[in-house]
């Protein structure tokens, strides 16, 4: 149970920071995570709401996105419409409106929960994060999700700008229940030949990652007659593990299942 001493409201990322450095402090924004914490190590929170970055930015070739914007605000944004409008349609698969006007876009990714769908949805997109831990600093999402960062603050998401058809595909139990599997796929196509592709999975149970081992397949070939390999080449290669939701060959075989769905919808 937490047991908070002191609860902190700084103005700047950089003052953010430096009350973030003292022992057992922890950065707080939508408060949903926190909420549900169950360690009595945390004695300090310090709000990020103050230091602004909740906007959503137009840069030409990339949208650069600060980590206080809701997912409610994402999907409501009439201007950011990449790849289509895959992050609004993909974003209304989290949770309830409730959940959504509350959590932060920041927040879903810094926990780097295993059955986080943000995760998911924004490194099939090649997302970078900008970071601050003393100065500020660039780097991919990919990265992020297998690195420690102790302490850094997520300032804002970089989406690019790219050409293809991206698919967001997840099992749950229910609507509002954690995903049991989730899958980002995302196509460029020359006619019907695969020019790039990017498959993410996450909800392993572990953080989302990117399933390499299929893109490079896919890349050269004819999506309609690659894809049944496609789908068999992910359960093989596919790192999964058991929790209270599915066993390891559940989930091995629900990436099948997944992949194929995605497949289909990218050549309609």
């Amino acid at each position: 149970m937490l047991d908070i001493k002191e609860y902190l409201k700084p103005n700047t990322v950089q003052s953010a920071y430096e009350m973030g450095q003292m022992p057992n402090s922890l950065y707080v924004s939508g408060g949903l995570m926190v909420a549900q914490l169950k360690i009595s190590s945390v004695e300090r929170l310090v709000d990020l709401k103050g230091v602004g970055l909740s906007h959503i930015e137009d840069h030409g070739n990339a949208f650069k996105i600060g980590a206080n914007a809701k997912i409610s605000d994402l999907i409501s944004n009439p201007s950011l419409n990449i790849n289509g409008d895959f992050i609004k349609i993909a974003l209304k698969e989290i949770g309830s409106t409730q959940i959504r006007n509350m959590a932060t876009l920041g927040g879903s990714i810094a926990f780097k929960l295993g059955w986080s769908d943000v995760i998911t949805i924004f490194m099939v997109l090649n997302s970078n994060l900008e970071i601050y831990d003393g100065k500020f600093s660039e780097i991919s999402l990919e990265t992020y999700a297998k690195k420690s960062m102790k302490g850094a603050i997520i300032t804002a998401v970089e989406v690019p700008k790219t050409e293809g058809i991206a698919v967001f595909e997840k099992f749950a139990k229910s609507n509002f229940d954690i995903a049991t599997l989730n899958l980002g796929l995302k196509i460029v196509l020359d006619g019907q030949i695969v020019k790039d592709a990017r498959v993410v999975v996450g909800s392993r149970p572990m953080v989302s990652q990117r399933i390499k081992e299929v893109e490079e397949f896919l890349i050269g070939k004819h999506i309609k007659s690659a894809s049944k390999d496609a789908c068999d080449l992910i359960e093989k290669v596919i790192q999964v593990g058991s929790d209270i939701r599915a066993s390891t060959n559940y989930r091995k075989a629900l990436s099948k299942s997944l992949l194929d769905k995605a497949l289909r919808r990218v050549q309609l």
